[in-house]
Formats: C-alpha cells, structure tokens, sequence
C-alpha cells in the first residue's frame, strides 16, 4: 500500500535542520511512507496520513500569515481524495473548515485516528528523545517536557519491551537541578534513582546533552517561569559531568554525544544547534545520522 505523509496547514518539515523534520521522518520511515507537499499528485497514493509536525496541538489552527491559497489548496486535495484518509495528530479537516469558518469542503466525516505501530522496542524520553531514535524496529513515547524527576515518579512497567531507549535529564539539568539547596547531591540521588529504575529492564541510557552558550537565544515555549536556565554556566556545567559519570559507571549500556559538538570554549556549539531558537539539535547531528556517516570511514 503506497503511503503519503500529507500536512494541512503546513507542508510537512523535511530540512535536516528542523526539530519538527526530525519527528516527521520518524513517522515517514514507521509507515513507510512518501513526504508529500501541494505540489505532489496525491491520487497516486492509496492512504494519506496527515501529521503538521511536533507543535501541532488538535483542534488548533493557528497559521503564521494566515490562510492563504496554499493552505486552501491543500484542504481541497485532502477533501477530494477518495482512498483512504488517516489523522496520526488529530487533525479534522471538517473542524478546521468549522472554526475557521471556511464552509468549504462536504467531507462531513471524521478522519479515522490511528497510532504508530506497535512494536517490540521503544525509544522514551522527553523531546530530545527524537535525536536517539534508531529505526522503525522502535516505538516512540516523546513526552514534550517532561523531566526525569516527573518520569520516575510514573514507575512504568517497560517488562513488555525487548529493548529500551531511555533520554531524560536535560530538562532537570537546565531548569530544576541548581535551584536545589545541594544542587550535586540532588544531581546524584536523582540519577542513582534513574539508574535504579533503568535496570530493570534491558535499557540503554543517553548521556545529557553538553551545556550551550548563555547567548543562545530560546522562545517562550523552551523557558521555564521565564528563564532560559536556572544556575550558573560552571555549576550546570559540573551538576552534567556528575550525571554522565553515574551513567558511565552504572554499567548499562549508554549513547554519548561526541565531542565534536563542542565550540572552542567547551560549549554545545550553536552549529550543532537547529538554526533558530531552540534547544534542540539538527537532525543531520541525530544519532543514526552520526552513527551513519561514522560507517563511511
């Protein structure tokens, strides 16, 4: 069955730069799927699956610029195809015509919801987690936010899974850990915590992120109460080696960035960073893409 992946208010992202790129290539190679644009003959496939992207929220259709007659275009296609119509992000063509106040389109009904398929490995973490994700063999469970603190406190059960990929803790680091009354023995006793939980299962960790310059600009979705980070530059910088060194001596398997993200002055260097304000590294610096190029050598 032939596989479009199809977006509405936007076409799919598919720089290797994008943050939302990234999450969209995990669902094209989970479906097998074509990335279609408006310019693309959509009758040639036998599914759409409409997905906009990581900062798509359902039942909102909020659209920089506006609707213009891209958007309008897109809609139509979607509303003539006569095969079959998926939504893997909610999205309902009838609802956006409906609050857009549109009237446009006689497809009255919903798009059938579907999931990403099930498989026997998962990638978990929050929505660094994207950067780790191997291949279609895995799930993923990206939890936009969430700190390893708030994950722990879940005590999930991951006995069904063959293999887990775990990525949590940039957010503790960035945000919460500093602020503690010990910020290093917080540190400790979280990621012993961490490596507790871990080993349970069959998991291998992600060592955190290297800490960037405190130029980096960051939008109000990356802040928390306001603030790009909590904690000096030199104590995050500290609170991440006493992670990493509990996650090296664990024993566990683990995933480690290489040192050439580093600029010159030991910071995440803003190259290995998505282009604009953000947290996130590119896609073209995701981990099978590191492993992948390592393999031409």
């Amino acid at each position: 069955m032939k596989t479009g992946i199809i977006a509405i208010l936007n076409n799919p992202a598919t720089s290797e730069n994008s943050h939302s790129a990234g999450m969209v290539n995990i669902v094209k190679e989970s479906f097998d799927a074509d990335v279609l644009t408006d310019n693309d003959d959509w009758d040639e496939y036998d599914r759409l699956i409409v997905y906009h992207g990581v900062n798509f929220t359902a039942g909102k259709f909020n659209i920089i610029g506006g609707i213009n007659e891209k958007v309008l275009i897109r809609a139509k296609k979607l509303n003539d195809f006569k095969k079959i119509k998926l939504t893997l992000d909610g999205f309902q063509l009838n609802n956006f015509s409906r609050v857009r106040k549109l009237n446009l389109y006689n497809d009255v009904n919903n798009l059938e919801s579907i999931e990403f398929p099930k498989k026997q490995n998962l990638v978990i973490g929050d929505s660094h987690s994207l950067s780790v994700w191997p291949d279609s063999t895995y799930e993923i469970s990206r939890n936009d936010g969430k700190t390893l603190h708030g994950f722990l406190k879940l005590d999930l059960d991951l006995s069904k899974y063959d293999h887990v990929i775990m990525y949590f803790g940039n957010i503790d680091l960035r945000f919460h850990l500093a602020r503690q009354e010990n910020p290093l023995k917080a540190t400790k006793e979280l990621f012993n915590k961490y490596i507790e939980y871990a080993s349970k299962y069959n998991v291998t960790l992600t060592m955190l992120l290297p800490i960037e310059d405190e130029s980096r600009k960051i939008p109000k979705s990356g802040q928390y109460k306001g603030k790009n980070f909590y904690g000096s530059m030199e104590l995050r910088k500290e609170l991440r080696l006493a992670a990493n060194k509990i996650i090296l001596e664990s024993g566990l398997p683990y995933l480690e960035w290489p040192t050439t993200f580093l600029d010159l002055n030991g910071n995440l260097s803003f190259e290995v960073m998505e282009p604009k304000q953000s947290v996130h590294i590119r896609p073209k610096f995701y981990m099978k893409n590191i492993n992948n190029q390592l393999k031409l050598f």
